[in-house]
């Protein structure tokens, strides 16, 4: 990696869509060497994929929670447990943590109702031993 894979990045991440010609006039490389770096980028696991961002609240989504969990070990640290985890629909972000909770996970609900049957899905697993929930309020700061 280098100073032009970095400005690649950038540029990909401000606009996922940006044709490879924009690029290739901004950094004063060839199109096909812009695409020989990305390609290589992607084979080296930097780039991991190309999606919409979403705004969830258009899709009946309009209540983004935050739960964080204590688990039970050694259950906690199983792929069946994870599996568990990844087969609720709603969760689309999960984390170990380090502190208090054990993992962190982030989740997308139509309301308060649904919200209460996630936790109700999430607290029945066996390795959940305590749930606490946040309700985000606005998202000033996203994923860049």
């Amino acid at each position: 990696m280098d100073e032009t894979d970095y400005t690649i990045l950038e540029m990909m991440r401000e606009n996922g869509r940006i044709p490879l010609s924009h690029i290739s006039k901004e950094i004063g490389l060839s199109s096909p060497s812009i695409r020989d770096r990305i390609d290589k980028m992607e084979n080296e696991g930097i780039i991991l994929g190309y999606r919409p961002v979403l705004d969830h609240s258009k899709l009946g989504l309009s209540i983004t929670a935050f739960i964080s969990v204590r688990l039970r070990y050694p259950n906690c640290c199983t792929d069946e447990f994870i599996d568990e985890i990844k087969g609720i629909s709603e969760v689309v972000e999960g984390h170990y943590t380090d502190g208090d909770e054990d993992m962190l996970l982030k989740v997308l609900v139509r309301d308060t109702k649904h919200l209460m049957d996630v936790l109700q899905g999430i607290n029945s697993n066996r390795a959940v031993t305590n749930s606490k929930s946040i309700i985000s309020l606005t998202t000033p700061i996203r994923e860049r």
